[in-house]
């Protein structure tokens, strides 16, 4: 059973995270509170997972966390989630999540996994420009690129699946390379998975 532990700031907000929680054989809560109460009830209960609605940036605690957020593109949130349990956060779902989605992120991040919504273009700042630390951003085509390597498709099938010639698949796998300062397809998948660019 995953131990779970709940927060919201809201009454409501809690019974309903809690009521979806309950739903599910392999999850056990053991506790709701509100936000302010979270930090020390985590010391006290050491949960598995804690399932957090967050209203805007704050102090994480150091558990494995699912947050939802009303917006998951936000720059705080990536970071959070980049941060894994140092920030607090090892899934971050919309507000909107259905019950499904936030078991699925439970049951994963109690796996030591990090899950988001395919469909929440978390990493948007991860493409087209440079990105925080310095680095160049992949551009929507190089992404499409990257997501074909991690299917493990040679240049000539990437370029038919993509409507492009074997020699631009080329350009474009050196300039992955490149921005993602990696040597191998192996390293750029691995690093565009890391980055939320691509998903397995």
């Amino acid at each position: 059973m995953i131990r779970t532990v709940v927060a919201a700031s809201s009454a409501i907000a809690r019974a309903g995270l809690a009521a979806v929680l309950r739903g599910d054989a392999r999850v056990t809560l053991i506790g709701e509170v509100s936000p302010d109460e979270l930090t020390r009830t985590v010391a006290s209960l050491d949960p598995d997972v804690v399932v957090e609605q967050r209203e805007r940036a704050g102090e994480a605690v150091r558990a494995p966390t699912v947050m939802l957020v009303e917006d998951p593109r936000f720059a705080w949130t990536s970071d959070a989630l980049l941060g894994g349990a140092e920030r607090g956060a090892h899934a971050i779902l919309s507000y909107d999540a259905s019950a499904g989605e936030i078991v699925a992120a439970v049951i994963a991040v109690a796996a030591g996994l990090v899950a988001i919504q395919p469909r929440t273009l978390l990493f948007a700042g991860a493409i087209d420009g440079a990105s925080r630390d310095g680095t160049e951003r992949l551009s929507r085509r190089e992404i499409d690129v990257l997501a074909q390597l991690a299917r493990g498709a040679g240049n000539k099938a990437i370029g038919s699946a993509l409507g492009i010639s074997e020699h631009t698949v080329k350009f474009h796998i050196a300039s992955i390379f490149g921005k993602l300062g990696v040597a191998s397809r192996t390293e750029a998948v691995t690093q565009g998975v890391r980055l939320g660019l691509i998903m397995l």
